[in-house]
């Protein structure tokens, strides 16, 4: 777990990616975090609401003179003044924060990714963290409602990944959601059936993903994206039902910002 900071970063720039979703780049200094780690951030002044808001880190250069990006979906006052912000503005950042995606264990198959919406976020980390030690790219299944909320891609390096698009409406890629997208590349043999599944974006969509992955034995690991206060731990308002077992033992409800908010999907009492 790499150490939690507390720091004042000058926002860099502001970029629109389409349907209210934006990357914002904060200026360093930055710790190294893990894929699936995040931030709570807020503006120094002119904050409209009463708490930060938890964003995954998108990418990262760690270090003095590094940078961090987030990828933000307008949804409110806060993530509205956010994106609204002027170049220069002071943002408060916490982090890095809570569980993320561990390495793959020696000998298993390699992951497939499945991602929906502002989901896409903690895949850019594992993708660099794989291309730095020249493993191949994993599959990235990344669904959307529309093509117009299919965004992001052009924010991994190319290579990176072996993409897989669908959308509900057909517009763009496979024509249904990510879950059946999953199903027919795995029923072609283009992804393995087998292979562990890596899985972040919308509730009911991850929920689909980790019964599908409980039904044929396939091990999920989810990475919440439930609502915040404090991101470490003190406010309780993330619990999560879970189950009493494993490294959970004891528990019946879990915090999502310390004890996620990566998940084994099996932990989790859906």
């Amino acid at each position: 777990m790499r150490p939690m900071q507390v720091g004042m970063h000058r926002l860099l720039a502001v970029e629109a990616l389409g349907a209210d979703n934006w990357v914002l780049r904060l200026e360093g200094p930055f710790e190294a975090a893990l894929p699936g780690q995040f931030c709570m951030l807020s503006l120094a002044e002119g904050w409209p609401v009463l708490l930060p808001r938890p964003f995954s880190y998108l990418d990262l250069e760690p270090g003095a003179r590094g940078l961090a990006t987030f990828l933000v979906k307008v949804v409110g006052p806060g993530t509205r003044a956010l994106v609204e912000a002027p170049p220069g503005t002071p943002v408060r950042v916490t982090g890095p924060l809570g569980r993320g995606f561990p390495e793959p264990a020696a000998g298993t198959p390699e992951p497939v990714c499945i991602a929906g919406g502002v989901g896409l976020a903690p895949f850019l980390l594992w993708a660099r963290a794989r291309q730095r030690v020249g493993a191949a790219p994993l599959p990235l299944l990344y669904g959307g409602a529309t093509a117009a909320a299919i965004v992001g891609q052009d924010q991994f390096p190319a290579g990176a990944q072996d993409w897989h698009l669908s959308t509900d409406d057909g517009s763009l890629g496979f024509h249904g959601n990510v879950l059946e997208l999953y199903r027919s590349l795995a029923a072609a043999g283009r992804v393995d059936g087998r292979a562990p599944v890596l899985c972040c974006g919308p509730d009911p969509m991850m929920h689909a993903v980790a019964r599908d992955c409980a039904e044929a034995g396939r091990p999920c690991l989810v990475s919440l994206e439930t609502w915040m206060a404090c991101g470490y731990g003190v406010c309780n308002g993330c619990s999560v039902g879970v189950h009493d077992r494993g490294r959970l033992a004891g528990r019946r409800w879990a915090k999502a910002c310390v004890h996620g908010p990566v998940f084994d999907a099996a932990e989790l009492d859906w």
